[in-house]
């Protein structure tokens, strides 16, 4: 998703930072490419890029969880192991104090009760817009899938978007951002 937001913005001449983590996708040519692999190395270089944004869109599925130790070599068979996990920084909360007149957008990927929570989580994270995706056996936005989301506005709009592809949603997405921006 975040790869075809990139996509539209530049087809819209928007300036566009964009924070990847592992994928075999390829990148659009945008004006900066950061590839990171942990959720503290994308809290990192979000930190030291936000101030250059005017919009923060932050589509990464970002676990909630990580493991408390890495092995630095390989981990040999030898009856039970017990992974600890920890919660990872919650990324939208550390970039709060640096959101100033800058738009927020967020993503909510839901198991169930989709709607309130992501109108949970826009308010909770000072959110400008959120997207929500739905994860059950038939909706899996993970891929190269059509989606049915929920666009959700401060304001308490809600946009229902029923099976379209990504570069669809990125499209209409990139309309409300720039009806907030400049309107």
């Amino acid at each position: 998703m975040g790869y075809k937001i990139a996509e539209e913005a530049l087809k819209r001449k928007h300036k566009v930072i964009l924070i990847s983590g592992p994928t075999n996708l390829i990148p659009p040519r945008v004006d900066k490419v950061i590839f990171i692999k942990t959720a503290d190395e994308l809290l990192k270089e979000l930190k030291q890029n936000i101030r250059y944004a005017d919009c923060l869109i932050m589509c990464a599925a970002v676990s909630d969880f990580k493991a408390q130790k890495i092995a630095n070599k390989k981990i040999k068979r030898k009856g039970k192991l017990t992974i600890v996990l920890v919660p990872n920084k919650d990324i939208l909360h550390e970039l709060a104090k640096h959101k100033k007149h800058k738009l927020f957008i967020g993503f909510n990927l839901e198991t169930s009760e989709l709607v309130k929570n992501a109108k949970l989580k826009l308010k909770s994270k000072n959110l400008d817009i959120i997207v929500g995706n739905r994860l059950t056996k038939y909706h899996n936005p993970f891929g190269n899938k059509k989606l049915d989301i929920y666009l959700i506005h401060k304001n308490g709009d809600i946009m229902k978007i029923k099976n379209k592809n990504k570069a669809f949603i990125a499209h209409v997405l990139l309309d409300k951002i720039e009806e907030l921006r400049y309107f």
